[in-house]
């Protein structure tokens, strides 16, 4: 699983400025849930549906026993190997309670299922969009080639987070994106919560190559 994220979280090298703009290999729809008690927010959840093609690399090397389902063997196997990965990097997530923007102060509960049929498809994109332009990409940038297509259908390897806040917030926002782009996380504007917000950040942005910036989703929720 590590061969999903780690190549985004690792550090890269500057690309030349003439590398040709370069689209993301990962595509994840992010839909935000928050949760509260009391009349406060106390947990943020943030749910990642990764492509079909990603997830198709990935779902083989997870079920294990291959029923198209994640056990709680699988998960716990999964979450072992990825949460440490993930948290070394604030889980890609800032969320801010009315102050500053902070990583999420502790591990996640998590979870995982496989959604079949699919519940997102993004539209058509090239992959390797840029990867031969200007000079060799290296090689925690490249695409896998194309695998055997499934002939019953799409399907999404989902992740469900769900953090807990350092203490309860009427206001709460959470911003979730990979700096370098070799993930686009884009949040899922049907499911953005009542009361709640969609818009971009200022400042944080992903860029894939620089002077080509994507800013970031970010989901903003206040109670009354």
């Amino acid at each position: 699983m590590r061969r999903l994220l780690a190549p985004a979280l690792a550090a890269l090298a500057l690309l030349a400025p003439a590398v040709a703009l370069a689209h993301p290999h990962i595509v994840v729809q992010q839909v935000v849930r928050m949760v509260a008690k009391d009349g406060q927010y106390t947990h943020v959840e943030i749910e990642w549906r990764f492509d079909p093609f990603s997830s198709e690399v990935e779902i083989p090397l997870i079920d294990e026993d291959k029923n198209g389902k994640v056990s709680a063997r699988e998960a716990k196997l999964l979450a072992d190997e990825m949460m440490p990965e993930l948290g070394k990097d604030g889980y890609l997530s800032w969320i801010n309670t009315g102050g500053k923007d902070f990583r999420p102060p502790k591990a996640p509960q998590f979870s995982v299922r496989i959604d079949d049929p699919a519940s997102f498809v993004p539209p058509e994109w090239d992959r390797n969009a840029g990867d031969n332009a200007g000079m060799p990409m290296p090689a925690n940038k490249r695409a896998d080639a194309p695998g055997v297509p499934r002939k019953q259908g799409a399907r999404n390897l989902v992740y469900v987070m769900r953090f807990a806040l350092p203490q309860p917030s009427k206001l709460v926002s959470i911003v979730t994106y990979d700096p370098e782009d070799f993930i686009r996380i884009e949040v899922d504007k049907a499911s953005v919560p009542a009361g709640c917000t969609l818009g971009k950040h200022p400042t944080h942005k992903a860029e894939f190559v620089r002077g080509y910036p994507i800013f970031a989703d970010v989901v903003t929720c206040q109670l009354p």
